[in-house]
């Protein structure tokens, strides 16, 4: 079994991203501890998204279209 492991980290700029294998994910929505992230090829169509608190994801929809 393939087991991958979420690398949490920050673009050139500073914002965080959340790299799962070979995608990536931005911030794109909070409140309080809860994020929402979105694959950074969201603009081409691709629906996978994440939603964190306090750093531990709890859900996935890891559907990529690339």
């Amino acid at each position: 079994m393939l087991v991958v492991v979420p690398v949490f980290g920050e673009t050139r700029l500073g914002n965080p991203v959340i790299m799962i294998g070979s995608y990536r994910f931005n911030r794109v929505r909070s409140k309080g501890p809860k994020i929402r992230w979105t694959c950074t090829k969201t603009p081409q169509g691709c629906r996978a998204t994440l939603l964190t608190i306090d750093d531990v994801i709890i859900k996935t929809i890891n559907e990529h279209n690339h």
